[in-house]
């Protein structure tokens, strides 16, 4: 089934399946696959199937697709090709269905003893320099190897090169091997690093191969390739005196077997094993039907380096990208448990003077330890929130709203604030402004966000000072509130900072997610945040989105379509 992974940006390590004939991706939660990624457009691209074939086409995105580094409109897709929406790589990869790690070790057994015995008539270690000294004249079947086998070595390259699947990585140099040699069953065993033991990953059989007899591999032949790191061809013959008379190699149909070590940059990662069967009648006949040569093993040999190094860099990501997630996750819970144990005291501290006020029958001292109670009970509030709205991926509500409104309700809200800590608060709203289309709770948490913001930074003023006003960018097409302050400012170097979440400068007061909030939120309508400030005096925060009016948005629609889509709230 085709897939595409995410190798780079905010989404990295997400894979998503392709199914069905259609695959979208874009910031919106229609997708199938969603990106969060502020340069990717609503709708962006779509992969489409058509009998196998896949295609991606861009849909009018902003920033454009481009496959391979070139940017295209539409492009038919190979494996292992790299896809760029926007900041955002994926790897677009397609494979057979892979059985499961279980179902596989059911097919592959070892064995360690039998009757029949097995020789090596070679063994090659993994040295990959090749020696042409002396060799003046080169035959014409000299040099047809030589290119089959530059051949076999640039695919066996861009097949490790193009995954970061191990699963798939090991399938398609299965495809390969048995491409390139005559093999009857073949398959990879790979070393459990946490059990020291062989797990068989993937298995195949050359076709009219019976499946209901397995693999039985000896494991004294393993045990010779892992130790030694030397692959090795051998026969059912019984005169080679490095096995002893239990070392069989495989049951009694035999004939031949490859067995190459997985060797990488830091040791064995585990062994590639191929065999062919010998016939009745050519046991009979006593014809030589011999498959597997040097220059088989050799190249074996060579394929099971490239792939043990494709193996270790695999397993290297996957530990990369699970300890970013641990470290994101170790520093999410810290920063929530610390944000937590400060309004637990604060709650502590309120019912405290609540019980002293019941007790004393102080009222007043009852009233103020609740008031501390219910403000404590609204920081947890705000925090719960803001974690919801921060990782949860969310398409903006759009209806028909009045700018004007949706400020005033919020200067309404912080007025009474403003005035019990001696703060001026002005607004200004814009005569005339239209409805537009865009998130109402939305933009009201932003702007309730930053103007509280504002609030805090001038509260230890004595002519503490915060202006909001709307705007209407006619020429850009642009709705706009600025929210200003006279406080000490913010420093150029730290502004792109204080979107980052749980960076706060409020101390034990901040959860260190609001500016990351609203940073998410206007994002999702298309606009931007921008900072105004010297860092020593003042700062404004300017918040801009697209103006969409609601018959705008309606003929739009009209004509829906997903490349139009891109363009409407």
């Amino acid at each position: 089934m085709p897939f595409v992974y995410v190798i780079q940006g905010f989404d990295q390590g997400v894979r998503e399946d392709i199914e069905g004939s259609v695959f979208r991706i874009g910031r919106d939660s229609s997708n199938q696959l969603q990106l969060r990624d502020s340069e990717v457009s609503r709708h962006h691209a779509e992969i489409r199937l058509v009998d196998g074939d896949a295609t991606v086409h861009d849909l009018g995105s902003s920033n454009g697709t481009f496959v391979n580094g070139v940017e295209c409109k539409k492009k038919a897709l190979s494996t292992g090709d790299r896809i760029q929406f926007g900041s955002t790589h994926v790897i677009f990869s397609t494979r057979a269905e892979v059985r499961t790690n279980s179902e596989i070790s059911s097919d592959v057994s070892f064995q360690g003893s039998d009757e029949q015995v097995s020789q090596i008539i070679k063994s090659v270690t993994p040295d990959l320099s090749v020696d042409i000294s002396g060799q003046n004249v080169v035959t014409n079947q000299r040099s047809d190897d030589v290119k089959k086998h530059l051949q076999v070595m640039y695919r066996t390259t861009m097949a490790v090169s193009q995954t970061l699947d191990i699963d798939e990585l090991l399938e398609r140099l299965m495809d390969l091997i048995f491409e390139w040699v005559a093999a009857d069953r073949g398959c990879f065993i790979l070393l459990d690093e946490k059990t020291n033991s062989m797990l068989p990953m993937a298995s195949r059989y050359r076709e009219g191969i019976n499946e209901q007899d397995g693999i039985i591999i000896s494991q004294r032949i393993v045990d010779y390739v892992m130790e030694r790191c030397e692959g090795v061809l051998t026969t059912d013959a019984r005169d080679d005196t490095r096995w002893e008379a239990a070392g069989s190699i495989v049951g009694n149909n035999i004939k031949e077997a490859i067995c190459v070590p997985l060797g990488g940059r830091y040791g064995v990662v585990g062994v590639i094993y191929i065999d062919t069967s010998r016939t009745d009648e050519a046991e009979i006949i006593k014809q030589d039907l011999t498959r597997f040569n040097d220059e088989h093993l050799k190249m074996m040999v060579a394929i099971g380096h490239q792939a043990a190094l494709a193996i270790e860099d695999t397993r290297f990501y996957s530990s990369m990208v699970q300890a970013e997630r641990l470290a994101a996750m170790g520093q999410t819970i810290t920063a929530i448990s610390h944000h937590i144990k400060n309004i637990i005291q604060g709650v502590n501290g309120g019912s405290y003077l609540v019980d002293e006020g019941q007790k004393s029958r102080d009222w007043k001292t009852l009233e103020k330890g609740w008031q501390i109670v219910q403000r404590n009970q609204q920081r947890i509030s705000d925090l719960v929130l803001d974690m919801l709205t921060f990782s949860k991926n969310r398409r903006p509500e759009v209806s028909s709203s009045n700018l004007n409104n949706i400020t005033e309700d919020v200067v309404d809200i912080l007025r009474r604030r403003a005035d019990s800590e001696g703060s001026q608060l002005y607004y200004e709203g814009l005569a005339g402004i239209h409805q537009y289309m865009f998130d109402p709770d939305g933009i009201h948490r932003v702007l309730l966000n930053i103007a509280s913001n504002a609030l805090d930074a001038v509260k230890e003023l004595k002519n503490g000072k915060v202006t909001v006003l709307v705007d209407h960018d006619m020429n850009e097409r642009m709705l706009q509130v600025s929210i200003s302050d006279n406080g000490q400012g913010i420093l150029p170097e730290l502004q792109e900072k204080v979107f980052h979440a749980f960076v706060s400068g409020k101390g034990a007061t901040g959860t260190g997610l609001g500016l990351a909030v609203s940073q998410k939120i206007i994002r999702e309508h298309n606009g931007t945040i921008e900072i105004e400030s010297d860092g020593k005096k003042g700062t404004c925060f300017l918040i801009r989105w697209p103006s969409v009016s609601p018959t705008e948005r309606m003929e739009r629609l009209r004509d829906s379509s997903i490349v139009e889509q891109n363009k409407i709230q």
